[in-house]
């Protein structure tokens, strides 16, 4: 659909339902709500932007009850997580494989954060979708090139077999 048509359409309620659906599971299962918006985003055909302006301009008050409680759910997750990890006998065994373990660098997470619990962009979404923007830039500017140089070498290699062309034809007819 045409982005001038997209974007005077609405949401439907359906819609509405999986974006919901979309961010609250990412959060139970730790992950960012720009990966929802993004994922909805793909299956709606809108762009991600619009759709977290969806989720904060309308559905995160109608579900902030649900929404405190994913975020509760992944706390307890990942705190039971920890406990696991911080046991004595793995932080031995993976002092042995990795130096760092013992003294692990603090998430952005852990940082008292005014945009976590009141708007839906943390500081480490904007960091990680900046770096995912990074890499995607030098990746598209990386294959630009090899297409730029491929697209090259096949008109070369076109007008080597057009000149083959022309000299057998020349040497048939005569």
């Amino acid at each position: 659909m045409p982005k001038a048509e997209q974007k005077n359409k609405s949401w439907s309620e359906a819609e509405d339902i999986l974006l919901k659906d979309c961010v609250l599971e990412n959060v139970r299962n730790g992950k960012t709500q720009l990966i929802a918006f993004e994922e909805v985003a793909e299956q709606t055909g809108r762009s991600a932007g619009s759709v977290g302006f969806r989720w904060n301009s309308t559905l995160r008050q109608q579900y902030s009850d649900d929404l405190k409680k994913a975020k509760e759910e992944a706390k307890n997750k990942n705190s039971k997580t920890k406990k696991v990890k911080t046991t004595p006998s793995s932080i031995q065994g993976s002092t042995k494989k990795n130096k760092s373990a013992i003294a692990p660098t603090p998430s952005l997470t852990t940082i008292d954060d005014p945009f976590k619990e009141d708007g839906g962009i943390t500081y480490e979404d904007v960091i990680s979708f900046l770096r995912n923007k990074k890499k995607a830039d030098d990746e598209y500017s990386q294959l630009k090139d090899e297409h730029t140089a491929l697209q090259e070498e096949y008109n070369s290699l076109k007008e080597d077999f057009e000149e083959v062309r022309r000299l057998v034809s020349r040497s048939d007819n005569t």
